[in-house]
């Protein structure tokens, strides 16, 4: 764990500032797969956790209506959820 500098114990020690580099978030999702879903107490509509194509994006949780081509994704997700005989 990284402890603050003591000012009293060293005084001329400066911390250095840090530099987060910026992380290019991309306008385009696409969205890759549907990876869980979950439902939501007192709403009818529940929440899926999607993957996008690029990597950059990390996984979301939407509702469906915020889902583009959902009826294909859904379509999808339940065929590989589905237990295979």
């Amino acid at each position: 764990m990284y402890q603050q500098v003591d000012k009293e114990l060293f005084p001329l020690r400066n911390p250095t500032p840090l530099t987060v580099p910026p992380v290019e978030q991309s306008e385009d999702k696409n969205i890759k797969k549907l990876i869980k879903e979950r439902s939501l107490r007192g709403k009818n509509d529940g929440e899926y956790l999607v993957r996008y194509k690029n990597p950059v994006n990390e996984d979301e949780w939407l509702v469906q209506s915020e889902i583009p081509d959902s009826n294909k994704l859904l379509g999808r997700f339940r065929n590989e959820k589905r237990p295979q005989a």
